[in-house]
């Protein structure tokens, strides 16, 4: 996962990318078990969504950001990684604003 000094250091400092980044930190153990709708799996060998965040590929892709950001908030809120993982499939993560991301705690 890379760490906040080193999205700096690369210039990755907008607060979507921040802030997911963030998020993927903190609820690792459920972004491990979570699908990544960008199909990064095909095309960059991923085998989760938390591979996305341990390299810049997801400080660059607008669904990764959004997944991350949408499983850190719903499982704050007590959900489980299977309910995550519904909504995610549902595309729930879709209504997260990029523009004004939640700050995450």
């Amino acid at each position: 996962m890379l760490t906040q000094k080193q999205l700096a250091d690369a210039g990755l400092i907008i607060p979507a990318q921040t802030e997911s980044y963030k998020a993927a930190a903190r609820a690792s153990s459920v972004v491990y078990q979570m699908p990544c709708y960008c199909f990064c799996d095909r095309n960059h060998g991923h085998t989760s969504l938390r591979s996305c965040f341990e390299s810049g590929h997801g400080a660059n892709c607008g669904t990764c950001m959004q997944e991350a950001l949408y499983s850190y908030r719903q499982s704050k809120k007590g959900w489980s990684a299977k309910m995550i993982r519904e909504g995610i499939v549902r595309g729930d993560f879709k209504m997260l604003d990029l523009q004004n991301p939640e700050p995450v705690k």
